[in-house]
This record gives structure tokens, C-alpha cells and sequence, in this order.
């Protein structure tokens, strides 16, 4: 098995990152169609109290084995190898399936008391099996991730997207059809008389919601029965003669001690991250709630006839979450995988204490992210309404509660696409206990925002995403500045940052001013989507133009890129 570069591991993960994205739209942009945003209130809320629970049992899983497995490498520790994956696995799975259990078992009290939805209870039912499943995929992907082969995690990524896609919405469109025939034939709907085929779709929304759910926990199991399998068949690389070379393993007691104490604490830093939505699942609704006693006309634009005082602010909830925080979650998955795919690099060189490959792979990747991150955020304030157009056409009411909050997320964008590969580069260089501490001070600045910002009448929703925006530059800054220090490495701010924020500006400046002398002044008739890419297409021939004119794309830097490695420029 021949393994990967950063840069080959980066384009490898990218591709991987856009094409789920891409399915995880198709999937996501009829769903809310479906739901609207009051279903998206049940299904942001599921996940709310879903996702802190699978972050403690799977998130520190694939970086925990991945580092172990690429510092063994690195000392040629084959038999360790394999110890380590077959360890991890039985700890893990172990964990998993009990965190399974527990997710079935309190599911009523979380969705009476939580969610404040009991047929929510059918969604966190649904989505359980996730836990054990995802448990047993993040060995499999953590071990070949640390042998520097990202090519099993990409095609399980993209599998399990394909499924999610075709069960997702099969499952949910399924549930809504024997909900409209339910009405016709009987004028019920899951055991309550409705008077209007509205009614009955309002009382099918949590079951559409759960039995989504529950093809997406089946999309995980087809994902994880391919990597598996796959890893049996293909092998990881490691032949008999290199396991003859040393015979010795550390004993399972201390791998069991390593393993906890790599994933604990990242398993708690991610944990934190999720309190971003559970704080929002909390506060939001009882917040909007005030901002509505203050002034009951925030909202009067929307034309939904079936909102009420009551669930006025379920419906604003699932549209920002739905809509807005979707979007913005696009980029920073996609600047993840840099901080996934220099992990087996960084982690070797760091055990040799190779001072100049750790610069060279920090300094490639704090470049590489920022020149994605910046120009998208940009592009995403300047030009919020109009992609959630693009995204969602249909769905009028949430648009207009969700166009200005995302305006004001683009910087959160840029914040957090940076930040996250600089807490996977922190956590690899020894430093794991740093990220809970940083992410604890952002969540404690997104709360406390919250709480004073959405009830002002006159921000309501705008609030949460201005909480987002400050919780995400503490993060950021705090977290650059902290893999700078533990590191050890200077960089050129100005080549890394500044100047792709001078060109970032000039790329949403292009795109925002030719969509609208084009939607104006344009002869006959396009469509806005149209018009839209274009204007896209343009900003970006500006940023990249701009880009190598500022050198900061030297040619012999892109010739880099084809050659595999990052010279030192910076």
C-alpha cells in the first residue's frame, strides 16, 4: 500500500467532503421541503440532544487510533499496529453499544422534557444505533487514516451519503404519502381525527421526522459493513515480513490507558461543540418567546397561516437551524479534512521532533484553509439571500427568517473553518486539554449572548447569530494563537491571512455587484439560479487573479501542489 501525502490525503478527504455535501444537500434541501420549518424544529432538536452523546462515544475515536497508529509507524512497530486496532475496537464497541442502550432508554424522558415533543421519541429511537455503529467505522477509518490512507474513510463517507440520500428521503416521503392516504381514507392520521389534510400533515411531521432518521442510522450501517468488509479484503499493507521485524507489543492494560487518555479529552472537546446547538435548542424558543411578549409583530412579514403564538417560535428556530446553520457548517467541513489528513504527518514528525516538517505541514495547512475560508465567508454574507434561494426556493417563510442571520454568519464561517484544523493540530501535538478549555469559553460566551441579544425585539433571531459570530472569533483567535505557541512556529500573517482577506474581499465584491447588474440590467430573462453560479464563477476568477497577483500563488508554490510537497515560503 503506497501512502499518501498531505496534499495527495487533503484532495483525497476534499473530494470526499464535496461530494457528500453535495448528496448531503439532496437530501437535506427536499427533507426541509418537507418538513418545513417546524419539522426542521424536530429534527434540529433530535439531533440536539443526539449529537453530545455520539460526540462522547465516537468523536475522539478516529484521531485518538490515528495518532497511535502513525507513531508506531514512524518507529516501525507493525505487530503494535495491529494490536492497537484490535484493542480500540473491543473498547470501543463496547462503549458504543452501551451508549446505544442508554439512547433507547431514555429517549421518552429526553423527548417529554427536552425536546418538548413526545413523538421526538421515535427520532431518538431511530438515530440510537448511530452511536454503535459509528464507533465501529471510526476504528476502521481511524487505523487506515494513521497507515496514511485516506482512500477507506472517502469511500465509506460517500456510501453512507448515498444511502442517507435514497433511505432518508425514501423513508419520509413513504410516511407522508400513508399519512396524506391515511386522511383521504379515514380522516385521521396516526390515531387523531383531522379536520384539514394540513392538520394531518402537522400531526405526521415527528413520525416523516423519525423514519428519516431511521434511514440514515441504516445508511451508517451500510457504510460500516463496506469498510469493514473492504479491509478485509484489501489488507492495510503491513506484511508478515514487516511484522517479523519487531515481535514486541505493548501490554493491552497500557493501550487501554493511551487510547482513553488520547480520546478523552478530545471526546470532551467535541462534546462542548455540540453545546453550540444544545444551547440554541434551549434558549431560542423561551428567548423568542420574551422578544414576542415585547413585540408581537417581529414576525408579522411571514405569510404561514397556521403560526401561532405558540408555535411561532419553533417554527423560527427550525428555519435558522435548518437553513442558516446548514449552510454554515458547509465550509468548516470541508477545512476539517485538512486538519484529519495532516494528522499522520504531524503526529510522526512531531514523535522525531522534525522541527522543519512540523512547520512546513502547520504553515501549509494554516495557508490552505485560510484561502478557502475567507473568500466563502465573504461570499456567503454577501450573497446569504440569494443562496438560500438557490438552496431553497420553495420554502418563502424561512427565507425570510433565516437570509439575515446567515448574512451575519459568513464571519462565523471564516472563524470556524480555521479554527477546527487547528484544534485537530493541537490535540495531535500533545495539547488536548487546551481545546476544552477554549471551546468552554466560547460556548460560555455563545450562552450568555444569547440570552441577552435574542430577546431584544429588535435583533430576535439575529441575536443567536451574532452569539455564534463572537463564540466563533474567541475560538479562532484563541486557538491559532495557542497551536502557534505550542508548536513553536512563526508564520507570515500577512502572506497567510491578510492578503487572502484583501482578495476575499474583491472576489464577494465581484460576485455580489455582477448579480446585481445582471438581475437588473440584463436583456431578457434568467434565472436567478443562473445567475447566481455565474456571479460565482466570476468572484472567483477575481480571487484567484488577484491572488497570484499579490504572489501570494507563486508559480513555483502551484508547482508544489503537483509535486506533492509545500515549500517552505512562508
Amino acid at each position: 500500500m503506497k501512502r499518501q501525502s498531505f496534499l495527495k490525503g487533503s484532495a483525497i478527504l476534499m473530494g470526499m467532503v464535496i461530494i457528500t455535501k453535495l448528496l448531503g444537500l439532496m437530501y437535506k434541501i427536499p427533507l426541509t421541503n418537507i418538513l418545513g420549518g417546524t419539522g426542521m424544529g424536530y429534527f434540529s432538536g433530535a439531533y440536539a440532544v443526539f449529537t453530545p452523546l455520539f460526540a462522547v462515544a465516537v468523536s475522539g475515536i478516529p484521531s485518538t487510533i490515528s495518532r497511535m497508529v502513525a507513531e508506531n509507524y514512524a518507529f516501525e512497530r507493525y505487530l503494535n499496529i495491529r494490536k492497537i486496532k484490535r484493542t480500540s475496537m473491543l473498547l470501543f464497541s463496547t462503549l458504543g453499544l452501551a451508549a446505544t442502550c442508554l439512547v433507547i432508554c431514555v429517549s421518552g424522558l429526553l423527548a417529554n422534557n427536552v425536546i418538548n415533543e413526545p413523538s421526538a421519541v421515535w427520532s431518538l429511537i431511530g438515530v440510537a444505533p448511530s452511536v454503535f455503529l459509528g464507533a465501529v467505522m471510526s476504528v476502521e477509518r481511524g487505523y487506515y487514516e494513521g497507515l496514511r490512507n485516506m482512500i477507506p474513510t472517502a469511500v465509506s463517507e460517500i456510501i453512507e451519503a448515498v444511502f442517507k440520500l435514497i433511505f432518508g428521503l425514501g423513508f419520509a416521503y413513504g410516511v407522508m404519502n400513508y399519512a396524506e392516504n391515511s386522511f383521504y381514507q379515514t380522516g385521521g392520521c396516526f390515531g387523531v381525527f383531522c379536520r384539514t389534510i394540513d392538520d394531518a400533515y402537522a400531526v405526521a411531521l415527528p413520525f416523516v421526522t423519525g423514519a428519516s432518521i431511521l434511514g440514515v442510522s441504516l445508511a451508517t450501517a451500510i457504510g460500516c459493513l463496506y469498510i469493514v468488509i473492504s479491509g478485509r479484503i484489501q489488507g492495510d499493507g503491513i506484511t508478515h515480513a514487516m511484522l517479523e521485524r519487531d515481535r514486541s507489543t505493548d501490554r493491552t492494560s497500557q493501550l487501554l490507558k493511551r487510547l482513553l487518555k488520547y480520546a478523552a479529552p478530545i471526546a470532551i472537546a467535541s462534546v462542548i461543540t455540540t453545546l453550540t446547538n444544545m444551547i440554541d435548542l434551549i434558549t431560542i424558543n423561551p428567548c423568542l418567546t420574551k422578544a414576542l411578549e415585547k413585540d408581537g409583530g417581529i414576525f408579522s412579514h411571514l405569510t404561514e397561516s397556521n403560526l401561532t403564538a405558540d408555535t411561532l417560535p419553533n417554527f423560527v428556530y427550525g428555519s435558522y437551524t435548518g437553513l442558516a446553520v446548514t449552510v454554515l457548517g458547509l465550509v468548516p467541513t470541508l477545512t476539517a479534512m485538512f486538519g484529519k489528513s495532516i494528522l499522520p504527518a504531524l503526529a510522526e514528525s512531531w514523535a522525531k521532533r522534525d522541527h522543519s516538517c512540523i512547520h512546513r505541514n502547520l504553515s501549509g495547512m494554516l495557508f490552505i484553509t485560510s484561502v478557502i475560508a475567507v473568500p466563502s465567508g465573504i461570499g456567503v454574507s454577501l450573497l446569504a439571500k440569494e443562496i438560500l434561494e438557490f438552496l431553497y426556493g420553495g420554502r418563502v417563510d424561512e427565507i425570510a427568517v433565516s437570509a439575515v442571520p446567515l448574512t451575519i454568519l459568513g464571519a462565523g464561517v471564516i472563524f470556524m473553518s480555521i479554527s477546527i484544523p487547528c484544534f485537530s493540530a493541537l490535540q495531535t501535538i500533545g495539547s488536548p486539554k487546551l481545546p476544552i478549555i477554549i471551546m468552554l469559553a466560547g460556548g460560555a460566551a455563545k450562552l450568555v449572548f444569547n440570552v441577552i441579544l435574542i430577546p431584544i425585539p429588535e435583533l430576535n433571531i439575529c441575536g443567536a447569530a451574532i452569539s455564534t459570530v463572537i463564540a466563533q472569533g474567541v475560538i479562532c483567535i484563541w486557538s491559532a494563537a495557542a497551536l502557534l505557541r505550542a508548536s513553536g512556529i512563526t508564520i507570515n500573517a500577512k502572506e497567510i491571512f491578510v492578503k487572502p482577506a484583501f482578495c476575499g474581499i474583491l472576489c464577494g465584491a465581484t460576485a455580489r455587484l455582477l448579480y446585481d447588474v445582471t438581475s437588473i440590467y440584463l436583456p431578457f430573462q434568467l434565472n436567478h439560479r443562473i445567475i447566481l453560479l455565474i456571479s460565482i464563477f466570476a468572484g472567483g476568477i477575481m480571487y484567484f487573479f488577484s491572488l497570484y497577483l499579490l504572489c501570494v500563488l507563486p508559480k513555483k508554490q502551484i508547482k508544489s501542489f503537483f509535486h506533492k510537497k509545500i515549500y517552505k515560503t512562508y
